[in-house]
């Protein structure tokens, strides 16, 4: 039962939508109240006496006419052209009792009621009893008075009924726009993480793979007498400055694109903590002496070793590209009891105020642990060189996972 009465109120629902929407349609009332009102009064006109009033006849006739007009302005004047025909209506009261102006007076006030405010609709309702209901009233016709009653009380309910309908469509379709808003800035925000996604990966992953491959080349510059090979060696330090200069720029566009953002998961593969081996045999590998030591337990937080693992590329990798003289880099991972992961990166290169200001990589990574609720410092270490530290909370335990000692 249920059902069939929400599928006959989505039925109605629907054809007053169309009703009402439509150019064609709109004007089917006004026509159809020209078409009631000359019948009507070419009936009233066949059965006046001889001795009738013309005055009184064409009087009625031009309120008539007056009110058919305000029937077709109703949709962009409803409430003036009701009180102008509540006027009209009131002034043929005495010829007609109503019975010939009613119909489009009636039309009128559901028009007001269905779609006007409330104030506009009380106006409308006492308007059009006081042009239609009161005249009959008050010359002592109460039967027909009771009648006009009757159909304003019906017109009304109509009306209200319809203006509810309505209501809810208007609602309905609000809720579809928000949501389709929504869905649309969630796709939005999607793409623009993927975008921030594969930047995080260009910068980080290609960008410390080619500073190892300019650093090895760099190793490698005059350690043969072979001219050819020195000339290949030296073209691809050069194709790998270019590739790291293309990364950079392919980066800060990408990142243009959405402003500065903050991601928490690195594009590809999930690193682990174990991970960062290859980067630190990477970096011994252009000659530098690299420590590294880990204490405490680690988390099995697969979250926070993707973080403690970017920043640590990061700071190596800043160490590559741009410390000056730097023999030696001492990393160290220092696993709290409350779980947080303390990060220290030092080299013993020159003084370097441009490191973590100029380019995007430890703003990035800072932006990434402050997002995760931890903190980031890059700056001049107190014994010289620089030295890049971060405290990891943290992020999101994996369910299955095991906890490993430090080595």
């Amino acid at each position: 039962m249920g059902g069939k009465l929400d599928s006959a109120r989505a039925a109605f629902s629907q054809a007053v939508e169309r009703w009402e929407s439509s150019k064609e349609w709109a004007l089917v009332a006004p026509v159809a109240c020209v078409i009631h009102e000359a019948i009507f009064l070419t009936r009233y006109v066949s059965l006046l006496p001889s001795g009738y009033d013309p005055a009184s006849l064409w009087l009625l006739i031009g309120c008539v006419v007056a009110i058919l007009g305000c029937v077709f302005l109703r949709k962009r004047y409803p409430l003036g052209a009701l009180l102008v025909a509540c006027v009209c209506a009131a002034v043929c009261a005495h010829v007609d009792r109503g019975a010939y102006t009613g119909v489009p007076l009636l039309v009128l006030l559901y028009g007001v009621i269905a779609r006007a405010d409330y104030a506009r609709a009380v106006v409308a309702t006492v308007a059009t009893v006081a042009a239609f209901w009161a005249p009959v009233y008050f010359a002592g016709e109460k039967t027909l008075a009771l009648v006009h009653l009757e159909w304003l009380l019906a017109i009304a309910t109509l009306a209200l009924v319809s203006r509810a309908l309505w209501t809810r469509r208007q609602a309905a379709r609000e809720l579809q726009e928000e949501r389709g808003a929504r869905e649309q800035a969630l796709r939005e925000r999607d793409a623009a993480e993927a975008r921030s996604r594969i930047a995080g990966e260009l910068h980080d992953s290609v960008g410390h793979d080619l500073t190892a491959i300019i650093a090895l080349s760099e190793g490698l510059m005059g350690a043969a007498e072979d001219e050819a090979f020195e000339a290949a060696v030296a073209s691809i330090n050069s194709l790998a400055r270019e590739g790291l200069v293309d990364t950079r720029r392919a980066v800060r566009q990408i990142s243009a694109l959405h402003g500065t953002g903050v991601v928490a998961e690195t594009f590809g593969k999930t690193r682990s903590w174990d991970s960062i081996r290859p980067v630190l045999e990477h970096a011994r590998s252009t000659g530098l002496t690299v420590a590294f030591t880990e204490t405490g337990v680690r988390s099995c937080d697969s979250g926070q070793a993707e973080l403690v693992f970017s920043v640590t590329r990061e700071a190596v990798t800043n160490v590559l590209r741009h410390a000056r003289h730097a023999s030696r880099i001492t990393v160290s991972w220092d696993h709290a009891t409350d779980g947080s992961c303390l990060v220290t990166v030092r080299d013993d290169g020159a003084s370097k105020e441009a490191v973590g200001t100029a380019g995007t990589g430890i703003t990035r990574m800072r932006e990434r642990v402050e997002a995760a609720g931890g903190m980031l410092f890059a700056g001049p270490s107190s014994d010289g060189g620089w030295e890049v530290r971060a405290s990891v909370p943290r992020v999101g335990v994996v369910p299955g996972a095991k906890e490993g000692d430090g080595s």
